[in-house]
């Protein structure tokens, strides 16, 4: 499943191509969505979307034809490069010259919710029960786009939830140990980790937990805050939103972090390290808390030093209130149908026809790898891409058509099908942010500023440079620079939902 968000700049300027493909055939899956609109020919679809590379997909792409063929549509897109695409699609909304979809990568941007506001775009939240593969969209991720309550697009799938333990098995086997599945078990597991000689040479020059500043967070507290009963960001307790920070849970994740900073359990020097990883990598510390996908990098880079290393991933931790992780965002950007350009709910529910149609397994898998004989092999079971630059162009971009992710089929090492696994898993157990759906005015004129309050404190707390009194004059501080706004206009929001 493809789980990166690509982060190339394009260089060039604007990149604009057309695709139009004729149609054959249907899938026989799309019966199963007659009486929705698939029945009523060909679909003509303009599109606006963003691209990360160079040069877009060509018009003549045989992956394009095959998604043509496969949904009965006939495409027209319009490639925008990612590093200017909201600028663009700002001027395009404001022009009300929009296409029949298109990808909005902030759908929380101030336009778009000004847009959806005034009615500028269909509502596709109730129609979507009606279609076999869209109404399994997760109800969390749903939450996460809609505005004032309302779904007025389909996300773009990305794993729910990512974040893991990435665990040294070699020194867990050394010490005749368990992978841990509490919170005390944790902590004798990262104890023993510091003073059992896990490397067996010797000497105590290993920690337990790794821990650095990855982008200015305390890497693994948030998940730690989720396996000891804390929220996801907010908190909702008796009809109220209340920032994670403000709740016992946080403070009990300060003090395990302080114990294992006192016991010289993590790296000392953590608040002056960027990225954590770093630490594992000297094959030093035996367990780093982030997106599991860093498992198999983690574990390539500690070989370099020692080669018998092994990782593994856990996901389940029980605390208090049970087994469970925090989720994330769950998209990324989502297609919107502007009222404007699509005028009849005929039109609608052909369009949403053709969106379940790309979410079926065949079509996530062509959008992801190409076709195969062509754009790769599978050998043994291992994947291997074509190397022709002329074969690999007409899957460029090919995620961007995507909706649903949930059917790609997994290739790579043992380590990345588990990291695959245990984020489907995750999904399961994961918990919610549910301040997600709201936006706050003066967070996102101060947020980084308030962040800041907040993060600078709990780093002093761990190290034992402020005590729980100053702890809450902090806390103080953050509510009388903004704080307090903060949390009235999330609540003023949620209470808009809840009525």
């Amino acid at each position: 499943m493809y789980r990166r968000h690509r982060k190339t700049l394009v260089k060039t300027g604007a990149l604009l191509a057309s695709v139009t493909l004729a149609i054959t055939a249907c899938g026989g899956k799309e019966q199963a969505t007659q009486g929705n609109g698939a029945n009523q020919g060909p679909l003509q679809l303009t599109m606006m979307l963003p691209s990360y590379n160079a040069e877009p997909m060509p018009a003549d792409s045989s992956v394009l034809k095959q998604l043509e063929e496969k949904t009965n549509a006939k495409l027209t897109v319009s490639w925008v490069p990612a590093s200017s695409y909201t600028d663009k699609l700002s001027a395009t909304v404001a022009s009300g010259e929009l296409p029949k979809t298109f990808v909005a990568l902030e759908p929380k941007a101030s336009f778009i919710i000004n847009a959806a506001r005034t009615g500028m775009f269909w509502e596709v939240g109730p129609y979507l029960k009606n279609y076999p593969n869209l109404s399994k969209m997760s109800d969390i991720v749903l939450k996460n786009v809609s505005i004032d309550g309302k779904i007025y697009g389909l996300y773009r799938e990305r794993d729910l939830a990512r974040f893991g333990l990435m665990i040294r098995q070699d020194w867990l086997t050394n010490l005749g140990l368990q992978p841990p599945k509490n919170m005390d078990e944790l902590y004798n597991v990262l104890k023993a980790f510091t003073t059992g000689d896990p490397d067996k040479n010797g000497k105590q020059d290993t920690i337990g937990l790794a821990v650095g500043m990855q982008g200015g967070v305390i890497a693994g507290f948030k998940d730690i805050l989720a396996y000891m009963g804390g929220p996801n960001e907010w908190e909702l307790k008796d009809g109220k939103l209340i920032p994670a920070h403000m709740t016992p849970a946080y403070m009990d994740t300060m003090k395990f972090y302080k114990k294992l900073y006192d016991e010289k359990i993590i790296n000392q020097d953590f608040a002056l390290i960027p990225d954590g990883r770093a630490v594992m990598y000297k094959g030093q510390a035996g367990l780093w808390i982030d997106n599991m996908l860093d498992g198999k990098g983690i574990e390539d880079n500690i070989k370099k030093v020692v080669p018998s290393a092994q990782i593994n991933l856990i996901n389940r931790i029980s605390g208090p209130k049970g087994e469970r992780t925090r989720a994330g965002s769950g998209f990324l950007g989502m297609y919107m149908i502007p009222k404007t350009s699509v005028k009849t709910e005929a039109e609608l529910k052909q369009i949403l026809t053709y969106f379940d149609r790309v979410s079926e397994k065949d079509i996530q898998n062509l959008m992801k790898y190409g076709i195969e004989g062509k754009q790769y092999t599978v050998e043994n079971g291992s994947y291997k891409p074509n190397t022709d630059p002329k074969i690999k162009a007409e899957i460029t971009d090919g995620n961007q058509f995507m909706v649903l992710q949930n059917e790609v089929v997994s290739y790579g090492t043992e380590l990345e099908k588990l990291s695959t696994k245990l984020f489907q898993d995750n999904a399961k157990i994961a918990l919610a942010n549910p301040a997600a759906p709201f936006i706050s005015n003066t967070e996102t004129e101060k947020g980084k500023e308030l962040s800041k309050i907040i993060q600078d404190a709990t780093v002093k707390f761990i190290m034992g440079a402020i005590n729980e009194n100053d702890w809450k004059q902090a806390v103080d501080k953050w509510l009388q620079s903004g704080g307090s706004k903060v949390i009235d206009e999330m609540n003023a929001e949620y209470a808009k939902v809840a009525k």
